[in-house]
């Protein structure tokens, strides 16, 4: 007998009824969500078997069809589905999804006379309830939502009256009411809903940062092991994604590097993109920025913003990427922005400046050829804003630069072709006349070259390499009188600051000269090197704890600061250690604040001082100074004081040392006077001392009458008389004033950092208030105060570097010369 072969798993029994083979059909159609298939197949089973029973019904298979559909953005068709369902005696669940198919074409009105009818016959369920209030907040119509939970109250839920009586409270503008009740909703009140969102919102709303970040997952980011963690929560729904974002920009964190961008967040690369780019200007970076911009397309009309902010970033970028030393980057940038919008010439000129630097002379050829058909053009359409005579310097220089730039590329024929045409403009001009200067030079005519040379710039040539080829000539000649003559006449012009006599003081004085400790820090930390002050001061900056106070005072960590200290002092020379510890109190004496400890450190160091006296002369004149700047009564000054001047062969000019150096350092005028007393008994015994002289002015304020008096009287003095260290004395002193001035004008170094076209007019205005106010009328002062600022502006050089040349008639500053030397021409 043969074995019965059993039935396939799948297969239905031969046994089932008609009824249950339809049910099993249905279910697998369900199951791979052939919703449409499945209505297909129900209408044809229904014709033929009229009493036929399922599950689930038709209506509620209308509706996970008209679910499916409206997922799939058909809403017209999954409108006609849900109405199906719903006139199949569903309600609540295609109420809801029927007004948002709705709403999805914007036919707000339609949805809500759907669910008002439902509400009003009471078809709708009480778990749907809140889809009438949503559409009538999304109207606008708080006045009818605050009508029905005031009279309608028991058809809403308890967690629907909730979150209805937050979002009133949120467009009534309080916030705060409004996360209250939003906390009390633990469950979606509608499909999909995300409670968490609206209490988000909320936190942001009112500014708690910090919740809202622990609600959006944000501080795991910072998490060491949050690479084995799930995603984190702002990346599971579009909304949250976008409020993490938010909170990014609002807050600056996380940085957008650390960030996770979901692929249903709904943001594009170039949304991104463009989110990095505004976090980069946010954070005063124009240079990377500019990177971010180009990468997008100039020509597309995606983000317009974009098209109208390229000119300004790029500009920024450029004068970014020099300061940084990018001067690829410089040019690429700003021949970008020259090449995008209308001629600038000033732009023009500073791109001159890193195409030579780049060495990228091709480029620079045609910017100068352009710049001088600009110039032609604008002096035929605007002659008011020339003279002839200054457009004539203008053009020559030009010519002259595109001649430099000719020769540097080896086109010796057409620079001289260059040459020549600004000789015909004018023939004795000493940029035309420098130049034939250094054609001599090339032909080896060196009497000749040096006549013209000279002559260039006693006439007012400003190319800087007239100047350095006649220094280099006078020395080839053997003539090093001459060269140092030239450069003592015109070196300074050309930025020799070696042509003449400079103050150059310690780098860790000009530190303190800032009086600011921000300043101060700066430039501390800029100056490594092996120098014992700056060594002493950074270790002082290093143990600073917390931000200063508005006063510019810190507090340190004094365990750290004395063992460093300690370890640096063991490492120096004794001479050294006069310089170090002289630093070091200086830091506790002007930057700390007076906390416990910081007196006897003061005191430590100041002993440490009068300890190197024995064997180190400088340090006893170091430790008069800390003390005059420690005590308050000039009375404690009186026995150390006298014991040093007793030992010293001029004791005026040692009284008057102490004074100028205490003048570096002190705060107040308070402080200046200390020693005043002691000067007017020394000038009574010496009154044609000029140092004595300048020292009792510095115990006055700058710019009063008895300062101007004693600092006239010994400036005339030392003058007179040829004292060289009285009159280094009195150049230091500028170099004081200078930086007090400075430091009086310019902002903190963080709005320095920020510091736009605004802030330069207010510290414009400031400089003017303080120059002018006590000399012009208020009114009369406020009335030409434009005409002031514009000069002032005129005035600053118009180039970023260190070599920065005066105006040659341009309406927007001079032209750079070229940084090489032109080649030695080739004999035929």
């Amino acid at each position: 007998m043969a074995k019965q072969r059993p039935p396939k798993a799948n297969q239905l029994s031969t046994a089932s009824s008609p009824q249950e083979q339809f049910q099993a059909k249905l279910k697998s159609l369900l199951q791979q969500k052939k919703y449409r298939q499945a209505l297909d197949e129900l209408n044809k089973a229904k014709r033929s078997q009229p009493d036929l029973t399922f599950t689930p019904s038709e209506a509620e298979i209308w509706l996970l069809s008209g679910k499916q559909e409206a997922q799939k953005g058909d809403f017209k068709q999954a409108i006609t589905s849900l109405r199906q369902s719903l006139e199949l005696g569903l309600t609540g669940e295609p109420h809801y999804w029927l007004a948002k198919s709705l709403l999805s074409l914007n036919r707000l009105e339609e949805a809500i006379a759907l669910i008002r009818t439902a509400f009003e016959d009471g078809s709708l369920p009480k778990d749907y309830s809140i889809c009438y209030a949503k559409l009538l907040l999304l109207k606008g119509d708080v006045e009818t939502v605050e009508q029905l939970l005031k009279k309608q109250s028991k058809r809403f839920p308890a967690a629907q009256q909730h979150w209805i009586r937050g979002v009133l409270a949120l467009k009534a503008q309080q916030p705060d009411v409004a996360l209250a009740s939003f906390q009390k909703v633990k469950q979606p009140i509608t499909p999909g809903d995300r409670p968490k969102i609206w209490q988000i919102y909320t936190q942001q709303a009112l500014q708690q940062w910090d919740a809202a970040a622990v609600q959006l997952g944000l501080n795991a980011i910072a998490n060491p092991f949050g690479r084995f963690m799930l995603n984190p929560v702002y990346t599971e729904h579009p909304i949250l994604q976008r409020l993490a974002l938010l909170q990014k920009l609002k807050t600056g964190q996380p940085s957008l590097e650390e960030m996770q961008f979901a692929t249903n967040s709904g943001l594009s690369s170039e949304q991104i993109d463009v989110i990095a780019l505004l976090e980069l200007i946010e954070e005063n970076n124009p240079h990377e920025a500019a990177h971010v911009l180009l990468k997008f397309d100039r020509r597309s009309n995606k983000f317009p913003e974009l098209s109208a902010l390229r000119p300004a970033l790029l500009t920024l970028a450029g004068q970014q990427a020099l300061t940084q030393g990018e001067m690829s980057c410089a040019s690429e940038f700003w021949q970008l922005s020259l090449r995008e919008q209308e001629f600038t010439p000033q732009l023009a000129v500073n791109l001159m400046k890193v195409l030579d630097l780049n060495q990228e002379y091709q480029e620079l050829q045609r910017l100068i050829t352009r710049m001088i058909k600009w110039l032609e053009q604008d002096y035929k359409q605007h002659p008011q804003n020339w003279t002839e005579k200054r457009y004539k310097e203008t053009l020559i220089y030009a010519h002259c630069r595109l001649a430099d730039t000719w020769m540097v590329m080896g086109r010796e024929r057409t620079a001289m072709g260059e040459l020549q045409t600004a000789e015909r403009i004018d023939p004795r001009s000493p940029e035309v006349i420098g130049r034939h200067g250094l054609v001599a030079v090339l032909d080896d005519k060196l009497e000749e070259a040096t006549r013209l040379l000279t002559q260039a710039l006693d006439e007012g040539c400003r190319y800087r390499e007239v100047y350095v080829v006649l220094v280099d000539t006078w020395k080839k000649l053997g003539n090093s009188a001459a060269a140092t003559e030239i450069r003592r006449r015109f070196g300074k012009q050309f930025g020799d600051i070696n042509a003449e006599t400079e103050v150059e003081l310690p780098l860790w004085v000009d530190a303190f000269l800032t009086g600011n400790y921000p300043f101060f820090s700066r430039l501390v930390e800029e100056r490594r090197g092996r120098d014992p002050g700056i060594r002493a001061c950074q270790l002082f900056v290093d143990a600073v704890q917390g931000e200063p106070t508005s006063g510019g005072k810190v507090s340190i960590d004094q365990q750290q600061a004395v063992n460093q200290w300690s370890q640096l002092l063991n490492e120096l020379s004794p001479q050294e250690q006069v310089v170090a510890s002289q630093a070091i109190a200086l830091c506790l004496i002007m930057f700390t604040k007076r906390e416990k400890g910081i007196a006897a450190l003061i005191n430590q160091y100041t002993v440490k001082l009068f300890e190197l006296g024995e064997q180190q002369p400088e340090a006893r004149e170091a430790h008069l100074v800390i003390l005059s700047l420690k005590e308050r009564d000039p009375k404690k000054l009186q026995t150390p004081l006298q014991s040093y001047l007793a030992t010293q062969p001029q004791p005026g000019n040692a009284l008057a040392q102490i004074q100028l150096q205490l003048r570096r350092y002190t705060q107040s005028i308070s402080q200046d006077q200390i020693l005043h007393s002691f000067l007017d008994e020394a000038l009574q015994r010496e009154p044609q001392n000029p140092l004595l002289l300048l020292a009792r002015a510095t115990t006055f304020p700058t710019g009063s009458a008895n300062y101007e008096k004693f600092h006239q009287q010994g400036f005339e003095i030392a003058r007179r008389v040829q004292d060289a260290k009285a009159l280094q004395a009195f150049r230091e002193e500028e170099t004081v004033i200078s930086a007090r001035m400075a430091q009086e004008f310019l902002p903190d170094p963080d709005a320095l950092e920020n510091f736009d076209l605004g802030a330069m007019d207010r510290m414009l205005e400031s400089m003017i208030r303080k120059m002018f106010g006590g000399k012009i009328p208020p009114n009369e002062l406020k009335r030409v105060m434009p005409q002031l600022k514009q000069m002032m502006m005129s005035s600053m050089p118009p180039d970023f570097g260190e070599d920065d040349e005066e105006d040659f008639g341009f309406p927007f500053g001079g032209f750079t010369p070229p940084s090489s030397k032109p080649p030695r021409r080739r004999r035929r």
